[in-house]
C-alpha cells in the first residue's frame, strides 16, 4: 500500500514539474518570436512567410502588436538588444562549462548586444537626467567637457554620448580585453578616435585627478569588494562640482522579481547595492548633493546622482 502511495505521489510531482516547465517555456518562445519581429522591423529584412504567419498568430493573440506601434525605430532597436543580451547571457546557465559569476564573456554577440543596450541609455541621460543636475549641461557643452565611462564595454554609451555632445571628450576604461578590441573597432568606424580614448584599466586603478565633469559607474557589473576603492578613485578623478551617476540593479519589492535581479547581477559579475547602502558609501567618500533619480515603475536599474564638492 505504501509503495502505491509513494508511486502516485512521485508521478504527481513529476507531472507538476513538467507542467511548470511547459508554462515557463512559453515565455521563452514568446520573447524569441518578439525578437524576430523587432529584428525584421529594425533591419527591414522580411521574415520567411511561413514563420511570419506563425509568429503573427502568437503575438496577435497576446496583443503585442498594439504595444509595438507605440515605439519608434530607435526604441525598438534598443528593446531588441535588451532581449538578446538577457537571453544570450542567461542561456549560459544551461551548461556547467559556461556558468560564471564574473564578467568573463568572450562571445561577440553578448558583448555587442551589451553595447547596444548602453547606447540606448545615452538619449535618456541627455534628455531627462542632465537637466536635473546643476551645471552639468553647461559643463558637457564646454570645449573641454569630459566624460568618464567606467566599464566602457564595446563603447556603445561612449560613442552615443560623443555624438549627442559634439564638444565632449570621452575616456572609456575597462579591464576586459575582448570588449576593448571591439570598442576600438567601433570607435574607429564611428570616426571618433580623436574624441574617445580607450584604456584597459579597472576603476580601482584609475589615477586621473580633477579631469572629468561626469562619470558613469555601473555597480551591477562590478564586484562588491572593489566598490569602495573604485568610488574613491572616481571621486578624485572628477573636477570640483563634477557629477557621478551611480547605477544599481533595482530589486524592487516583489520577492520573485528581486531574486531574478540578484541572479542576473551575479551572472554579470556585479553586486546588488540598494540606494541606502550606496548613499552611505558615497557620503563617506565625500560626495555631496546626493539624489535618487526617478525611475519608471518596474525599472531594473536605479540611479543615484552625487557630486564632488564644488570649489
Amino acid at each position: 500500500m505504501n509503495d502505491e502511495v509513494n508511486c502516485t505521489q512521485s508521478k504527481a510531482g513529476t507531472q507538476a514539474l513538467r507542467e511548470f516547465v511547459d508554462r515557463q517555456s512559453r515565455s521563452t518562445t514568446i520573447l524569441a518570436a518578439l525578437a524576430a519581429v523587432l529584428d525584421a522591423q529594425v533591419t527591414g529584412n522580411s521574415l520567411d512567410p511561413v514563420l511570419q504567419a506563425r509568429i503573427d498568430e502568437v503575438l496577435s493573440a497576446l496583443g503585442v502588436y498594439d504595444l509595438i506601434e507605440k515605439y519608434n525605430p530607435a526604441q525598438l532597436k534598443h528593446l531588441l538588444a535588451e532581449i538578446r543580451f538577457n537571453m544570450l547571457l542567461e542561456t549560459k546557465l544551461l551548461f556547467d562549462t559556461k556558468r560564471t559569476t564574473m564578467w568573463a564573456h568572450t562571445e561577440t554577440e553578448i558583448l555587442k548586444e551589451a553595447g547596444e543596450v548602453s547606447d540606448g541609455f545615452a538619449d535618456t541621460l541627455t534628455r531627462t537626467i542632465v537637466p536635473r543636475l546643476e551645471g552639468l549641461a553647461q559643463r558637457l557643452d564646454f570645449p573641454d567637457g569630459s566624460f568618464l565611462d567606467v566599464g566602457v564595454g564595446v563603447a556603445g554609451l561612449a560613442i552615443a554620448m560623443a555624438r549627442l555632445w559634439p564638444s565632449l571628450s570621452v575616456v572609456g576604461i575597462d579591464p576586459w580585453a575582448p570588449s576593448l578590441a571591439l570598442a576600438r573597432a567601433n570607435v574607429h568606424s564611428a570616426g571618433l578616435t580623436g574624441r574617445i580614448q580607450l584604456r584597459q584599466q579597472a576603476a580601482e586603478d584609475l589615477c586621473d585627478t580633477s579631469t572629468f565633469d561626469l562619470a558613469w559607474l555601473p555597480s551591477a557589473f562590478m564586484p562588491e569588494k572593489v566598490m569602495p576603492t573604485a568610488c574613491e578613485h572616481v571621486h578624485r578623478a572628477l573636477r570640483p562640482g563634477g557629477w557621478l551617476l551611480f547605477a544599481m540593479a533595482n530589486p524592487g519589492s516583489d520577492p520573485l522579481s528581486a531574486s531574478l535581479v540578484r541572479l542576473r547581477t551575479v551572472i554579470r559579475g556585479g553586486c546588488v547595492i540598494v540606494p541606502g547602502q550606496a548613499e552611505t558609501l558615497l557620503n563617506q567618500i565625500g560626495f555631496v548633493d546626493m539624489q535618487t533619480l526617478p525611475s519608471p515603475p518596474g525599472a531594473v536599474v536605479a540611479l543615484i546622482a552625487a557630486r564632488r564638492m564644488p570649489d
